[in-house]
């Protein structure tokens, strides 16, 4: 398909790219999210379909719905980035999914940091996490500071939103190890944790809620020198040390 041209920062489709960059509310109203960045759209395009792609440059070897020439100030703009490397794409969110069946789950609670979340996706994904739920005040996923941070693992591994009463069922139901993680909780290479597993990992500076006081089996990482670790360096240490086929 032959590329049209967009010159004008004023044009409807920069601005529709740059409200899906920074607002939550408009990327659940449209169901899309913005992209940036040639790796990641290219990975992406391998089993989903772009709908518009953006670039700067040499013309692009990927197909998508349409294509669209633009300056490079159009894509500092749509992209928020300094130093864009030329490429930016507009898809389809993708949807929740049902996970009650899966016996690895992370679950996020509140975490606030949209660099902690998708580190801490990109992390679940690589080391076999089966699927992600996030409580009620998390950060959104589709953040593009979260979607730079996660590589797109959050187009890889399923998430669902889930209320807290919801999770606790499912810890009953399954007679699941809830395992949060907590500076006066047991040394995790103490613990026996079998499967199914549900990890919570909390708001960075609060930690986990209230809510998973009382079924909950606190862990720790035992460390030294210092008070504690970033979520997502915490996250990472327990995520590999809960693995499945550990």
């Amino acid at each position: 398909m032959v590329a049209k041209e967009i010159s004008s920062l004023q044009h409807p489709l920069v601005k529709k790219a740059v409200a899906l960059r920074l607002e939550r509310e408009a990327r659940e109203k449209d169901e899309r999210v913005l992209i940036a960045g040639n790796k990641l759209i290219r990975d992406l395009a391998t089993n989903r379909p772009i709908e518009v792609l953006f670039y700067c440059g040499p013309t692009p070897d990927i197909t998508a719905f349409e294509t669209f020439q633009v300056t490079e100030g159009i894509l500092k703009k749509i992209t928020g980035l300094e130093e864009p490397d030329g490429w930016a794409a507009i898809m389809r969110l993708p949807s929740e999914q049902p996970l009650d069946k899966k016996d690895y789950l992370l679950i996020l609670d509140q975490v606030s940091d949209p660099g902690n979340l998708g580190t801490l996706w990109r992390t679940a994904l690589g080391l076999g996490w089966q699927g992600i739920w996030l409580t009620p005040g998390c950060v959104d996923p589709f953040n593009d500071k979260a979607l730079r941070a996660a590589q797109g693992a959050t187009f890889q591994l399923p998430f669902e939103r889930k209320a807290p009463e919801k999770i606790l069922d499912w810890v009953q139901k399954r007679k699941a190890s809830f395992i949060v993680a907590d500076l006066q909780g047991t040394p995790i290479d103490q613990c026996k944790i079998t499967a199914p597993i549900a990890l919570v990992l909390g708001h960075e500076g609060q930690g986990p809620g209230i809510w998973t006081k009382p079924a909950a089996q606190r862990v720790t990482i035992p460390i030294q020198a210092v008070e504690s670790l970033n979520v997502a360096c915490a996250g990472a240490i327990l995520l590999y040390a809960m693995r499945p086929h550990r």
